[in-house]
Formats: structure tokens, sequence, C-alpha cells
């Protein structure tokens, strides 16, 4: 039911993709809306909302309950009070807009549903929810994969519906659901570090997997003290690479608690991609370096500085066992090897590129009716569930 139907209604609907960006736009309707906009948005010529007209864009400042100034913002009228219906345009900053979705929750409005979309209208269902959901993918792979999940969907169901194994069709409807989380692979980055000792060019690689320059760069071990967020992906998954401070032991109180940082990030990534240097003269701190840190579980290990030296069998075998299999020799420098890195991490964090392929629930709604379908015993009631995921129950 729309909000426009309920007296005293209101919702909100952020319309922008999530994460870092220039510019958030939130939508805002309904009479609850009407009471945010008097209580948290002041018009920088101090009109009333009663006074807004449709067309009408101005500045204004966002407060917060105690009427502190949380941005400064543009306002874009769609329609008039009472039935409100506003785009506030804020700064792209994720906490931001969290706070600002606080304060309209606070105000009584809700989330408008992700099931169906107002930006692309359409009377099927799943293209419905597929548009949706579109601005939340991250990637363009991801795009094209929530695309074409809408066909897949659709033909899994309707040879489901036509099949006369009830137990199979069960178990479709049960690996349908699961696949849900994989849009989530594209809508939510893998945290990743890069990790290793000072000076094995992890702030390099960085600016190479960025394709900029996002980290400073010297031969002075102990430069980086702090970490850098490089938002980037690899095949077509988002993912931040974490530019970390060098691994050692340390009597500089700056670069102590840069370590430290870093071992924290190590804890909460959702992988790790050691960075060692293949050069003779760093032998000595690779071993140390490998048996302090042996037990710690990677998802690549980049052998770093291959246009200086290749990898030698020594320091091969100085490699932990869970490594040996995840080694791929790069170039920060000449941007050697960044494709094969690139293709290791995600498929060792559990991206597999065969799921892809499958067709998969891509939003709440689905996996639910699906999940109800795979564990209800009655084939009336399952062929309702699948009907459902139609919205021709």
């Amino acid at each position: 039911m729309s909000a426009e139907a309920v007296p005293g209604s209101g919702e909100y609907q952020v319309l922008t993709s999530p994460g870092p960006a220039a510019i958030a736009v939130i939508r805002v309707r309904g009479r609850q809306g009407l009471a945010f906009v008097e209580r948290h948005v002041r018009p920088r010529d101090t009109r009333p909302v009663v006074e807004w007209q449709p067309g009408a864009v101005f500045r204004a400042e966002l407060v917060d309950g105690d009427g502190a100034p949380l941005d400064d913002i543009l306002v874009s009228v769609h329609a008039p009070a009472p039935a409100l219906d506003v785009r506030l345009h804020l700064h792209g900053n994720p906490w931001l807009v969290r706070r600002c979705t606080e304060l309209l929750h606070d105000c009584g409005l809700r989330g408008a549903s992700e099931d169906r979309t107002t930006l692309w209208p359409t009377a099927d269902v799943l293209e419905a929810e597929a548009w949706a959901r579109l601005p939340h993918m991250l990637t363009l792979r991801g795009a094209r994969w929530l695309l074409g999940q809408v066909g897949r969907l659709r033909t899994a169901i309707t040879a489901l519906l036509d099949s006369p194994d009830l137990e199979a069709v069960r178990q479709s409807c049960a690996a349908i659901a699961d696949r849900v989380a994989v849009v989530d692979w594209f809508a939510h980055p893998l945290r990743v570090v890069l990790a290793g000792p000072p000076n094995a060019g992890k702030s390099t690689l960085a600016n190479a997997l960025a394709d900029r320059r996002v980290s400073i760069v010297s031969p002075l071990p102990g430069t980086t003290r702090d970490w850098v967020e490089v938002p980037g992906e690899a095949l077509g998954f988002p993912v931040t690479w974490l530019d970390t401070a060098g691994l050692r032991e340390s009597t500089d109180t700056l670069e102590r608690a840069g370590v430290e940082r870093t071992h924290r990030l190590i804890r909460e990534a959702d992988g790790v991609v050691m960075v060692l240097d293949v050069t003779e003269q760093a032998g000595l701190v690779q071993a140390r370096f490998l048996n302090a840190y042996r037990d710690l579980a990677v998802a690549c290990v980049a052998l770093n500085k291959i246009d200086l030296a290749e990898p030698t069998a020594p320091l091969l075998g100085l490699l932990p066992p869970g490594w040996r299999d995840r080694v791929t020799p790069v170039s920060a420098v000449q941007r050697r090897g960044l494709e094969a890195l690139c293709e290791m991490v995600p498929a060792n964090l559990g991206r597999s590129a065969a799921q892809l392929d499958a067709p998969a629930a891509f939003t709440v709604r689905q996996a639910q009716l699906l999940s109800e379908a795979a564990t209800n015993p009655d084939r009336n009631a399952v062929r309702a569930r699948l009907l459902q995921v139609f919205d021709v129950a």
C-alpha cells in the first residue's frame, strides 16, 4: 500500500547506491515527511513548507534533533504539502546517509520496500524487483548478473511448476533460495588487506590495483603508518583493498600503532593478500616474517618485484604449506600479474563464478517464498508459493 493511501503515513527511499559517493539522494514523501522536513530541513530563504511548489529546487541545511547542522543540501520538490514528495540531495558520506535515515525513522517514516520500484515502472514483478535492486549493484558485472536473473528465475520456476517430481522441485526451491546470498557479492565489497613486511611494495600494489596514486610510496621502511582504503574490483566483484603498515617490531610509537591497526584490520577483513619481496636482499627479513605469520590464512600470496628478480626456490620453500597453492608472481611497478591476483582473491574468498549462471533469488521476498515451498510436503501449497514469486497467487 502506498504512503499516499494511508492517512498520516510516510516513507523514505535511498535512491542512490550504497557506499561513498559525491552525492546521495533520499526520497521523502507522505504526511510524516512533512513533519520531518519541518523539524530537520531549514531552507536558506526560510520559506515555510506549505509554500513549496513542484519544480522548486533550493539550498537548505539538514539539522539533527537539537538543531545542530549536519549537512548543506539541495531540496527538489515533486509534490506539495500535505502529501509532500521531495528529494534530499546530500553529500554522499555513508555516515551522513545513515544519520539522515535514522532521523527519518525517528519521525515515523518507514523505509520503502525494495521489492518494487518507482524509478522504472513495470507490470512485471520480477523486473520491478530487479530494477529496485539495480542501484545497489556496485559493478557492471553485478548489474548484468541481476538483470539476467529475471529470465533465469522465470525459466526455472516455470519448469518447476510443470515438473511432476515433488521432491526434486522442493530441492531446487531450496537451492534457488540459498543462492540469494549471491546478490550481496555485488552489493557489499570484499574487504581485503594488503599485508606484509615493510618495503614489500604494498603501497605500490595498492596504486596499481586502483590505477591511480592513492598511497605514498617511499623506499624508507615504515612510510605507511595508517591504512588507506582503495575501492576497486576483482573479476567484476567489488573489492575494497586496504593498504596497511608493514608488519615488523618497532620502537617508533607511531609505527607501532600502525602495526597494531594492521593486526586489527586483518582480524576484521574478509581476506588477506600477503605481499612479499622476491629480491635477494629481503631474504633474512622474509624468513623471520614468515616464521612469525605462518598460521595466518591468506587469499593470495603476491610475490612482488619480479621486474627485479625471479622467485627463488629457498623463498618458496619458506612459505607455509597453506600458502603454496595461492602464490602468484607480480610486479606492482610494471603492473604485471595483477589479473591473476584479481582472479585468485575472489575465488579463494567464496566468490564462485559457477554460481553466477544458476538461477538465484535476488530479494528476501523471493527467497522466503521459495524456502516455504522447499519445506512444504503439499504439492498444491508448493505450487501456490511458486506462483506467488510471480505475484499471481
